[in-house]
């Protein structure tokens, strides 16, 4: 794949990368950091690529790692005290949102980033994370039921 045409196929989901690293961070600096960071990473993995069809996928497995990796590192230095920053998209507004999310073991705040604030379907985040979509489904399942009890013990 040349340069042009990865640039030119990333530029469209440039929005759905971003909604998926804020949801991480409820920052905008830190979400931008991680959409860059992950385009340089796929920008220099390209020729692994193997169907072009796949590359949103492929990129978004990439975004979730580089979330994963700098995620361990920032919950350690964020304190609650910290105000959030305005928030970009109006689903995840609500602080109470934000902090029961962030309450959310790994596995199961993965799946509601990719279905709520990243927009695929069950199909297609089993098929991003490699497991089977009974399992996505259950786990979504349980992560919205923990959403729930964490949102009514906040209230």
């Amino acid at each position: 794949m040349k340069d042009d045409e990865f640039f030119n196929r990333i530029e469209p989901m440039r929005n759905k990368l971003y909604r998926i690293a804020y949801s991480y961070f409820n920052s905008q600096s830190m979400a931008i950091d991680m959409v860059d960071e992950a385009i340089y990473k796929g920008y220099l993995k390209k020729k692994q690529l193997k169907q072009k069809e796949f590359m949103e996928t492929w990129l978004v497995r990439i975004l979730l790692n580089v979330c994963n990796n700098h995620y361990k590192k920032y919950s350690r230095i964020q304190t609650i005290e910290e105000l959030p920053e305005t928030a970009v998209t109006e689903d995840y507004d609500s602080i109470p949102l934000k902090l029961a999310m962030q309450q959310l073991p790994e596995k199961y705040r993965k799946l509601v980033i990719l279905k709520y604030f990243g927009g695929y379907g069950v199909a297609e985040i089993a098929e991003m994370l490699e497991m089977p979509q009974g399992t996505v489904a259950t786990r979504l399942r349980k992560a919205l039921e923990l959403l729930r009890l964490d949102l009514k013990s906040i209230e």
